[in-house]
């Protein structure tokens, strides 16, 4: 039967797609794109045909197994949106089809009034153009074009003093605009303006929802793969709030310090207690701070991985970290879980990293499983570091030759091995 069943996989055409079809790179870049090893796999992909099995006739998804299955080896092209939304918590696996449409209906109705209220603030919103200089003063003021205007964008002011918010957000608008136009520009995707233009807007309208920080550079690395696999775009945008719910801490600042110096902290602390002697290493080369890993945590690995990895990673990482409580908490916006760690109902919907950290019962334990990723890559350049790197220099020219050349699943993988060996050695201090 089992061979059988395999047969069937192999034979079927929904896993022999290229995931590089589906995100076709120009020609003229393909030789400058990162390879991608990412392939779907029988038996181990989250299919098209597993995902519609794993619905009861409600619609209630049975995410174990979607979380086992996606552990495995990741999610199919074709239905990485919809499988998305469930890993980031955008909708409970215990909603019926029903209940997640009308979910989803309310909003999109309700992305559709954001929007709405961002366009009466500044035109180029919803108009299909991409805004690439500023729009206004720091007072406030309508900056014009050579070719008259307002740079772009038609400024609906009376001539009344603008809120400072309204001013804040509109200084953002041309930064968007220009991240916008420099993001994934070797995908055929970005060829079409319309689609740059949808990527802005849903930077534009997240830009002022997030009134403390705004746009900050890099969300578009972030919300670019969304924008591309979710067809409408109030879905993007709220699965794109729902990540941005997970890393936002990394852009908040002050004027000495931005949040992700805190992910940087642990990772000197982790790595000084998984390996100390590459730890020592580093900080005789006045690289204990660990800032040259600052890219990889701020845009979760874009650089490292081509497109269609990155993907993949960021899906492994997901299902790793997933709670099946997660829906509850963002929408309670507690950002922990009340679940018993003698729960076993709750302990067997988790994914691996959730599940260790349950167990060890480190309720302060906010460590997301990037940094441990990060920590994994740095393992795996260990010889090489230590016998190569003369300074900090050669450290950050290492790490940029890693583009293209790691493996998301083991990386992962490794990943939960420093975190368990991690773990062992707070425990035993």
């Amino acid at each position: 039967m089992r061979l059988r069943l395999l047969a069937c996989c192999y034979n079927d055409p929904e896993m022999r797609i290229d995931p590089d079809t589906v995100y076709p790179i120009r020609p003229d870049c393909r030789d400058d794109a990162p390879k991608t090893r990412f392939k779907p796999r029988p038996g181990l992909t989250l299919s098209p045909k597993r995902w519609k099995l794993l619905h009861n006739e409600e619609g209630c998804v049975d995410i174990a197994g979607m979380i086992k299955r996606v552990q495995r080896g990741g999610v199919h092209p074709t239905i990485k949106g919809e499988v998305w939304e469930f890993l980031l918590g955008c909708y409970d696996p215990k909603s019926t089809t029903e209940q997640c449409n009308q979910l989803r209906q309310q909003r999109r109705l309700e992305y559709e009034q954001l929007k709405a209220k961002c366009r009466e603030m500044d035109t180029a919103v919803g108009s299909g153009r991409v805004i690439t200089m500023p729009v206004v003063t720091e007072d406030g003021q309508p900056i014009e074009n050579p070719n008259g205007g307002a740079s772009g964008s038609e400024q609906k002011n009376s001539g009344a003093p603008l809120p400072k918010e309204v001013i804040d957000w509109k200084l953002t608008l041309h930064q968007i605009g220009l991240d916008v136009n420099r993001t994934d520009r070797l995908l055929v995707y970005y060829e079409r303006q319309e689609n740059l233009a949808r990527l802005w807007d849903i930077l534009a309208v997240y830009s002022w929802i997030d009134k403390d920080i705004g746009y900050c550079q890099g969300m578009s690395d972030l919300c670019s793969p969304i924008s591309i696999i979710l067809e409408n775009e109030a879905d993007a945008f709220w699965c794109f709030e729902r990540l941005m719910r997970r890393v936002r801490g990394n852009f908040k600042s002050t004027s000495t310090s931005i949040g992700v110096r805190a992910q940087l902290t642990t990772l000197s602390t982790i790595m000084k207690s998984v390996d100390p002697k590459l730890h020592e290493h580093l900080e005789n080369l006045d690289g204990g701070e660990y800032l040259f890993a600052f890219r990889m945590l701020m845009v979760l690995f874009r650089r490292e991985f081509s497109f269609v990895d990155t993907m993949y990673l960021w899906e492994l990482m997901w299902s790793m970290e997933y709670n099946p409580n997660l829906f509850s908490m963002l929408e309670s916006d507690t950002g922990t879980s009340s679940a018993s760690t003698k729960d076993e109902s709750v302990l067997g919907q988790c994914g691996k990293f959730e599940r260790k950290k349950l167990q060890a019962a480190k309720k302060d334990d906010q460590i997301p499983l990037s940094v441990f990723v990060v920590a994994s890559v740095l393992e795996a350049r260990n010889k090489k570091l230590l016998g190569e790197a003369k300074g900090l220099d050669d450290v950050v020219k290492i790490l940029n030759e890693i583009t293209g050349s790691l493996d998301a699943k083991k990386a992962c993988r490794e990943a939960l091995q420093i975190h368990e060996k991690y773990l062992k050695t707070v425990k035993a201090s």
